[in-house]
């Protein structure tokens, strides 16, 4: 199947919107969302096939936490809509990306694609801003190249979590997968290793080591001597290589950012004073069912806290039923056809880097659109589930 029957047959419609809302110009991708879930609405008896259990909890969640946003609305009217549709539509958008008869790499090429367009106009900021002031700069905010406004470099990072999974594509082997894409994936990842270092995000480092770790432990067990041995004769090359080129220092240029946080901070063991938060959030939960907010009220830094925080425990539950639904489809997925290691690998380290991201930020009210993005993943490995055997 080649792009352009994979366009025609999910729409092409579609496709530029869904493109338009992973870029989001000008920070108006919500506008390209609304068109989408539009779409599906009145394609509607095409509708009801993608309609399971995992939609009935993320709707119910998305709508209760809604509910409890109208009486607060500190990001304006429309996101009483946003939050009540975005996370369940897009599930179902998910699902619709995945067409009958695709290969293995089909879908590998389809995860990284949306990761990638998601991280390109984040990407694209921070390289600019790197070829205008370098490493060495005072602030870590990042203008966005659209029209100049400064993102914070946690929200920066964010889009960038699905790029830091690149390296398995190396580390897994799989037939198919062609030398250009091969390529173009290596200078991705280059250029948003380089981003994160200017971010300074300590999250993003470790989801990349967690990937390429996690991996291994992966792949390793299912491949023969012969692979094993080639595996490990590459990455001892890679090891031995790296320092001869690039200076492994905390105080080089390029690591100013990211070398003064590992070295001054002094709180990296509670994941940055998290943990404080945690403690008392899960406190509160008992203490205030109905959520807690107020003047001097801190975000709790936890996707599943923060919802609680924000609208008790009725959302909290149901979120929490939905991402224990998640993890339990993609460990299923990933067992359907063992030999499939890329695409395995790919569904397992896509939604566990979701989660990590989501243990340690404010989703809902800071990084919402990397939810939805994790919605949409969700729905495409719960219709690869229910799809017969893919080819590798």
């Amino acid at each position: 199947m080649n792009i352009i029957t994979y366009v025609k047959q999910v729409g092409f419609a579609y496709i530029i919107a869904f493109i338009f809302y992973l870029i989001d110009p000008y920070s108006k991708g919500y506008l390209f969302g609304y068109i989408l879930i539009l779409a599906l609405i009145l394609n509607g008896k095409r509708l009801i096939r993608y309609l399971d259990r995992d939609f009935v909890f993320i709707s119910f969640f998305s709508v209760s936490y809604a509910l409890f946003y109208a009486f607060y609305l500190e990001s304006g009217v429309q996101f009483i809509f946003i939050y009540a549709l975005f996370p369940s539509f897009f599930y179902l958008l998910g699902k619709k990306l995945i067409l009958p008869n695709m290969k293995s790499n089909q879908l590998v090429l389809i995860f990284f694609t949306i990761g990638f367009l998601f991280s390109f106009s984040a990407l694209t900021s921070i390289l600019m801003n790197l070829m205008e002031g370098g490493f060495a700069q005072l602030s870590r905010d990042i203008p966005l190249f659209w029209n100049g406004e400064e993102k914070k470099a946690t929200l920066m990072a964010a889009y960038l979590t699905f790029n830091m999974c690149i390296p398995i594509i190396f580390l897994v082997k799989q037939k198919g997968v062609h030398l250009f894409l091969k390529l173009l994936a290596g200078i991705i990842f280059i250029a948003s290793l380089l981003s994160v270092f200017r971010l300074g995000s300590r999250t993003l480092l470790l989801i990349c080591i967690f990937a390429i770790i996690l991996s291994l432990i992966y792949i390793v067990p299912k491949q023969n001597i012969k692979e094993n041995t080639r595996l490990i004769f590459f990455l001892g090359l890679f090891i031995i290589l790296i320092p001869q080129f690039i200076p492994l220092n905390l105080n080089a240029d390029y690591l100013s950012v990211l070398g003064s946080r590992l070295q001054e901070s002094n709180n990296t063991s509670s994941a940055g004073g998290r943990t404080t938060l945690w403690l008392q959030s899960l406190e509160n939960l008992f203490k205030y069912p109905f959520g807690w907010q107020g003047e001097g009220v801190r975000y709790s830094h936890n996707l599943w806290l923060d919802v609680a925080r924000y609208a008790g425990l009725i959302p909290f539950s149901l979120l929490l039923i939905f991402t224990i639904r998640s993890l339990r489809n993609t460990y299923k997925a990933a067992r359907k056809n063992r030999s499939s290691l890329l695409l395995n690998t790919t569904m397992v380290i896509f939604s566990l880097s979701s989660i990590l991201i989501f243990f340690v930020e404010p989703i809902m009210e800071g990084l919402f659109f990397l939810f939805t993005i994790f919605c949409i993943f969700q729905g495409m490995i719960n219709a690869y589930l229910k799809q017969s055997k893919i080819e590798k």
